[in-house]
């Protein structure tokens, strides 16, 4: 709160100790004010402007807990004060109650449905507690009775955007934007919004419209800076991140953003100390271990733990470094999703691989997989480690059923729930180029919901699905020895055929993934790699006419090359007849 209340009392006396209390608080005395609320609800406990000013004095003198008791405290004694309800749904906010938070603004709702702080606040904590469908509901409603309040389609934006309904964020993003005048905060959201949707020349205009009214906003430096880095200008973004951050130097998104164009450029030492920030992002979640965070201090007869993070994809990527960790003498034990441990138990020179679905055991030292080429100083341009790294396990039968075609393996979407999902994957029938080319047969290895593509396709007879059978890691790591090409978008597959040395094209979205620069068609960190670009945003019949190119070349080289074969077999004699 930060005007204290100036609710008067019916008591002459308690009136004028009130004021004095008011003064005291306005002036900054809050331990005397608090004294001074304390006398009075002594001897006036309905007196709910005094509960209303002492939690928040308790709460500005950082006896948070404190605070909390008394607002709760004063509810109990007058449960119709607006202001108290409001007051104590902030404090059950900052505490983390949402539940409770939630309920008092409801109750202030139900008793003035106009009340605009509240409905923000009540729409506010349902997206805290990830219930979106039902704050997006609320905003609306809200809307009705507030048709030109920004700041209500600004959270609507937000809670259509946590439930990827990005068109509809956009819209939303918009008419807050128009109503106007609009902070940066609602330009960076819109940015993030049109940055999803490959929009990145408009994205980039708008904030640059932003900008003439708030040149100096550190929120919109950062976001002119990613967007420019989607657009492949690295450099124009690198100023402006670093713009940002001559104005706000914790300046979370523009440290990303310096990050993301350095990785992009392959200037990694440069790079790795802004991308340890991504800790400090709201969705990073620290691993349930303990140990000292290793930072190359000597390892000889010591445990180090090496926890994962982020997606299935990273953790086999940066897996390749573990062993080089155990060969400073250090007991490794690799910390990952359970559908990894079986995969990664192949790892040599490993101790243990155990699921993260439980705590990890005490170690001396823990470090994330993905600060492992940092700790390591270690160049992927001149990466030590050699492809592949997995090795392949022949099973007692094949897993793939026999062919003499060229079998082509292929996935075509990542995991829904990655925020870069929408730029990474594609459809199904984005292969058709590739199905109807001669002499080819396709797998499919797509799990998830995605897979249910290929039943609504009318491709079945085409593409054998293998998703079905062959889910577990390991298992799909044996088959693609069966397979002599992966045809993936940037997800899990893609480290997988790569880890195991085997020929796969990865499709790239326009703006990719760091990983993977821009502008050539190798990687550093996959020898065996091929990357296929869209050649402008959302392209992807751009990038699958040049695969279907190269395919029909290699399905043309390989089918010569097995003819020459078959001819140089010796042709044995048949036995005389009559």
């Amino acid at each position: 709160m930060s005007t204290p209340a100036s609710i008067g009392s019916p008591d002459t006396k308690a009136g004028e100790a009130f004021r004095r209390a008011i003064r005291l608080h306005t002036d900054g005395q809050l331990e005397a004010a608090v004294d001074a609320y304390r006398d009075i609800l002594k001897r006036h406990a309905d007196e709910a402007g005094c509960w209303c000013n002492l939690g928040a004095a308790l709460r500005k003198l950082g006896r948070t807990e404190e605070g909390l008791q008394v607002l709760l405290e004063g509810e109990r004694h007058c449960p119709e004060m607006v202001d108290l309800a409001f007051n104590l749904g902030n404090a059950l906010s900052d505490a983390g109650d949402h539940e409770g938070a939630l309920k008092r603004y409801r109750a202030i709702l139900s008793r003035d449905p106009r009340h605009l702080r509240a409905a923000v606040c009540a729409g506010s904590e349902l997206a805290q507690l990830e219930r979106f469908e039902e704050a997006v509901d609320h905003y609306r409603a809200a809307l009705h009775r507030h048709p030109d309040n920004a700041e209500l389609y600004s959270a609507l934006g937000r809670a259509l955007w946590s439930l990827r309904r990005v068109e509809a964020a956009v819209a939303a993003y918009g008419r807050a934007i128009a109503i106007g005048p609009a902070p940066p905060v609602y330009h960076a959201n819109l940015h993030l919004a049109l940055a999803a949707l490959g929009r990145y020349v408009e994205d980039g205009q708008q904030l640059r419209d932003a900008m003439a009214r708030h040149a100096d906003s550190p929120e919109l430096l950062a976001a002119l800076g990613q967007s420019l880095v989607d657009q492949g200008r690295l450099e124009e973004g690198l100023q402006h991140c670093n713009a940002a951050l001559a104005v706000d130097p914790d300046h979370l998104y523009a440290h990303l953003g310096r990050a993301r164009a350095n990785l992009l450029a392959g200037r990694y030492a440069a790079a790795w100390p802004d991308y340890r920030w991504r800790r400090r992002r709201k969705k990073w979640r620290a691993p349930k271990v303990t140990g000292r965070e290793w930072e190359g201090q000597d390892l000889d007869g010591q445990s180090i733990l090496l926890y994962s993070e982020q997606g299935l994809g990273d953790v086999i990527q940066f897996a390749r470094y573990a062993p080089f960790v155990a060969r400073r003498g250090a007991q490794v034990v690799v910390y990952v999703p359970p559908r990894l441990v079986r995969l990664l138990q192949r790892l040599p020179d490993i101790s243990e691989v155990v699921p993260a679905d439980r705590p990890g055991p005490p170690s001396d030292w823990v470090c994330s997989l993905i600060e492992l080429p940092r700790v390591l100083e270690v160049d992927p341009e001149a990466d030590p480690t050699s492809c592949p790294y997995l090795p392949t396990r022949t099973p007692p039968n094949p897993l793939l059923p026999p062919t003499r075609r060229f079998r082509v393996g292929l996935v075509w979407a990542g995991n829904p729930k990655n925020d870069r999902d929408r730029h990474r994957s594609c459809r199904l029938r984005d292969f058709a180029p590739l199905i109807e080319l001669p002499g080819t047969e396709f797998v499919s290895f797509q799990v998830g919901p995605r897979a249910a593509e290929l039943q609504k396709s009318g491709w079945r007879g085409l593409i054998h699905d293998a998703g079905k059978t062959l889910v577990p890691f390991e298992t799909t790591a044996d088959a693609l020895a069966e397979v002599d090409l992966v045809i993936t978008v940037d997800t899990a597959m893609a480290h997988l055929a790569g880890a195991l040395g085997r020929r796969v094209w990865t499709l790239l979205s326009f703006a990719p993934d760091w990983r993977w620069q821009l502008g050539r068609i190798d990687t550093p960190w996959y020898p065996t790699m091929r990357l296929f670009r869209q050649p402008a945003p959302n392209d992807w019949a751009g990038a699958f006419g040049e695969v279907r190119h190269e395919l029909a070349a290699l399905v043309a080289e390989s089918n010569n090359r097995r003819a020459a074969e078959s001819a140089r077999e010796p042709v044995r004699p048949t036995a005389a007849t009559g």
